[in-house]
């Protein structure tokens, strides 16, 4: 993922739930939730191995416990839900 010029290099950002449980489920750990105009920003700590998990997720070669995934998921949701007062 290209990082912006206004991203912090120590963090990866991301609004794809997807990729964050993915990266999250990966074990790199989630800093915090930011609000952007409604939406929840995920912010994780930058890792060099992100990039190669966001391959294998698109390329369909991700290994994962999907239990663990999906409760990463329901996690993240959560989440963001709190952090952009929305209400589901």
């Amino acid at each position: 993922m290209k990082r912006t010029q206004y991203q912090n290099p120590q963090e990866f950002l991301t609004r794809d739930i997807y990729i964050a449980t993915v990266i999250k489920q990966a074990g790199i750990p989630l800093i915090r939730v930011d609000n952007h105009t409604g939406r929840g920003i995920f912010v994780f700590n930058s890792s060099e191995n992100i990039d190669g998990l966001i391959m294998k997720y698109f390329n369909g070669e991700l290994r994962t416990d999907p239990k663990g995934l999906f409760e990463t998921w329901k996690a993240l949701k959560s989440m963001a839900f709190s952090k952009t007062n929305n209400v589901k």
